[in-house]
């Protein structure tokens, strides 16, 4: 199983989802050269194949198989002339059977997911760093944005090198407004630091003819703990660092929006849930089962969800989203933690607009055929 299991660049919630947004067809007569419609109905054939052998809930995944071939025996998709648009609608049909946050089919060449590298992007698309404005925002107040948690060496030692040099720092800001998803590892370079007991801090269910074939999710903070026979369950516990950190008594805000996603979510309901941290901004995306890609014929991919994650003891966010504790727009949610920790109002416009993201903050919306 490859390393990030969490899909680092999806974001619908209530929508339908993209893992990195299309650049769209070419012209028309290039497009229509390369598309093969005996091979794209073999791509679909293997979708629905892999998705009931894989999707996290298996009575979920026989509905999804049915519609795909159901529609592929009356001629459904006979008369797509473009991979893109093919993919799109199968997506399409996919979420009309029942919502997923992750479950998408992409083109040959087009949007896929992409895992050990980092970030997802269309062709010739800059993915924005993983971790970008590092530092102290003011006095007493520390900041960084997370764009992707993606454990990349670079970023992990950068973001050691942040909590280290910043450990007697009164209060931390984490900007997860563009946080598109990724794996645990920054979760559990900060989570050691911040908590004061061990403890569990999330539940990840992953079916377990799954786990079977691939084995144990690749993270070393997981446990396995028992669960019914048709799952694979582990435990993403906190081990304390001793003596305790400095940082375990200073105050957390966390800032979310629409696009907040995925491990993002994962982070956002441990800190939640635990009290750990107070949640400003929006209501998150909605992404909570994770997964991994899959190859289909002709070029083709995939991205199934064959796991769900949730808080010990409650619900997971799939469709729903992880709410704020205090909602304000995202654009306004840097503000609002500033002057909470006492900065003046002018002040926290200015840092708040000098600390924007780039990226968008708003709710992905579905993709149009």
């Amino acid at each position: 199983m490859r390393k990030q299991i969490l899909t680092a660049a999806m974001l619908a919630a209530m929508a339908l989802p993209v893992l990195a947004q299309s650049t769209g067809p070419g012209p028309a007569t290039e497009t229509a050269a390369a598309y093969d419609a005996g091979v794209a109905k073999e791509a679909v054939t293997k979708l629905a194949d892999e998705i009931e052998k894989n999707f996290v809930f298996p009575d979920v995944a026989k509905r999804y198989a049915a519609a795909l071939r159901a529609k592929l025996a009356e001629g459904g998709y006979d008369g797509f002339t473009d991979s893109d648009v093919l993919a799109r609608a199968v997506t399409a049909d996919l979420q009309a059977v029942a919502p997923d946050g992750h479950l998408a089919m992409f083109p040959p060449g087009g949007p896929r997911p992409q895992r050990a590298g980092g970030p997802s992007r269309a062709p010739g698309g800059s993915p924005p760093a993983p971790m970008e404005q590092a530092g102290m925002i003011a006095p007493g107040i520390a900041f960084v944005r997370f764009n992707g948690f993606y454990g990349q060496p670079g970023t992990l030692a950068a973001f050691t090198k942040f909590l280290d040099a910043n450990a007697g720092a009164r209060a931390l800001i984490i900007d997860a407004r563009t946080h598109r998803g990724g794996g645990l590892e920054e979760m559990d370079l900060l989570f050691p630091r911040i908590f004061t007991r061990a403890q569990p801090v999330m539940v990840m269910d992953t079916r377990a003819s799954v786990a079977a074939a691939r084995g144990p999710l690749p993270f070393g903070s997981l446990v396995k703990v028992d669960a019914p026979a048709e799952l694979a369950r582990s435990e993403h516990r906190v081990a304390p660092v001793s003596p305790a950190s400095p940082w375990a008594k200073a105050k957390i805000y966390l800032l979310t929006s629409g696009r907040t996603a995925s491990a993002a979510e994962h982070l956002a309901s441990a800190l939640k849930n635990t009290k750990r941290a107070t949640l400003i901004g929006d209501v998150t995306a909605g992404a909570g089962h994770y997964g991994g890609p899959v190859q289909l014929p002709g070029g083709y991919g995939a991205f199934i969800p064959f796991g769900r994650s949730y808080f010990p003891g409650g619900d997971g966010w799939e469709g729903t989203g992880i709410a704020p504790d205090i909602k304000v727009a995202p654009e306004r949610a840097l503000v609002e933690a500033l002057t909470r920790e006492g900065v003046a109002p002018a002040e926290a416009e200015a840092l708040s607009a000098r600390h924007m993201p780039s990226e968008p903050m708003e709710r992905r919306k579905p993709r149009k055929l």
